[in-house]
């Protein structure tokens, strides 16, 4: 047996939506709920854009029709006492919208209707830093190998970033809330200063000044975290979040002066970090060598730098390879 859903206690607005989406599509709402339910859309344009979502994933499953949505969705009889319709078939329900979307090939529109009044595209190279700043007068820093979409709507600030690192300072309107899109994860602020990195579907935010909010995982089921200065968090493999934890922001964003702060850092994660600018690769021999951990402030424009530091910082030695790189091997 379920639990019914109560939508006052739906502080998820992506729950939220889906579950009033459902409500809608059953036609069995009164007047009173319609009140609420225009309401709840008008109180937040966080609202409005969920709802917009779940309508467009049912839009591009239409195969399903409206009476299959119902069936998915039906409550008892008018006769019998009425309840809240369970979390478990509203879930199903959309998200079996969504994956027959899925099967049908699809593209979902994520951000609803309306046109951008900006869009721009920004990719740096290897080894290359870039500032940019927006209409809005927002600034962003791209890291070494970023490649980001903008598009700045009436009612929203959008970022896609495809790939690598920014920093963003993101001046305040809480009219035009800002998102960044990170594969599975969604920061949304209003305005702050914050870094996110990603690598693959491996996502790390980091917040200098003020908050954010970061989601992760699939619209129906989502982790979410509230982060503040000082703090971070991180995607997980099974599509979650890490918890907020306490970190060294300053360190996380010391590329934008061209270096790189370790601090007991295994030799492997400065390694893949490092090799991140593009220049010839560096390497470690074994897994052995990989768990060494190191400390220390080093340029990442100058990797021979680092190489030379390193037999002074640690039980190793590197030994030239014939392509320009280097192996680091246990001394």
């Amino acid at each position: 047996m379920t639990d019914p859903i109560d939508p006052n206690t739906l502080l998820d607005a992506r729950d939220a939506a889906a579950y009033w989406f459902a409500r809608v599509h059953s036609q069995q709402m009164n007047e009173a709920e319609r009140q609420q339910f225009e309401g709840w859309r008008q109180a937040d344009p966080a609202h409005e854009l969920e709802y917009q979502r779940a309508r467009g994933i049912w839009n591009a499953s239409s195969m399903l029709g409206v009476d299959r949505l119902r069936a998915l969705v039906q409550e008892p009889q008018p006769a019998a006492p009425r309840r809240a319709l369970p979390r478990r078939r509203l879930m199903a329900g959309l998200g079996f919208a969504c994956a027959a979307a899925v099967v049908a090939g699809v593209v979902l529109p994520r951000w609803g209707a309306g046109d951008p009044s900006y869009t721009a595209h920004y990719q740096t190279k290897p080894g290359q830093r870039q500032q940019v700043s927006l209409p809005d007068a927002s600034v962003v820093n791209l890291n070494t190998a970023t490649e980001l979409s903008v598009r700045l709507y009436a009612d929203r600030r959008v970022v896609e970033l495809a790939s690598g690192e920014a920093t963003f300072s993101v001046t305040p309107d809480a009219s035009q809330p800002f998102y960044v899109e990170a594969g599975g994860t969604t920061v949304r602020v209003t305005g702050t200063r914050f870094n996110v990195l990603r690598d693959g579907e491996n996502v790390r935010v980091d917040v200098d000044s003020g908050t954010v909010e970061v989601k992760a995982g699939h619209w129906w089921n989502s982790s979410q975290v509230v982060l503040g200065a000082g703090q971070g968090t991180r995607s997980l493999a099974d599509g979650g979040l890490s918890s907020a934890e306490k970190v060294d922001v300053p360190a996380r964003l010391a590329w934008h002066t061209g270096r790189a702060i370790y601090r007991d850092l295994p030799l492997s994660d400065a390694v893949s970090d490092l090799n991140r600018y593009g220049h010839a690769a560096i390497r470690v021999a074994d897994s052995d060598v990989a768990k060494i951990r190191i400390s220390g402030v080093f340029s990442v424009d100058n990797p021979k730098a680092f190489l030379d530091l390193l037999p002074a910082i640690a039980p190793v030695r590197v030994q030239a390879g014939a392509d320009g790189g280097a192996t680091i091997m246990r001394r």
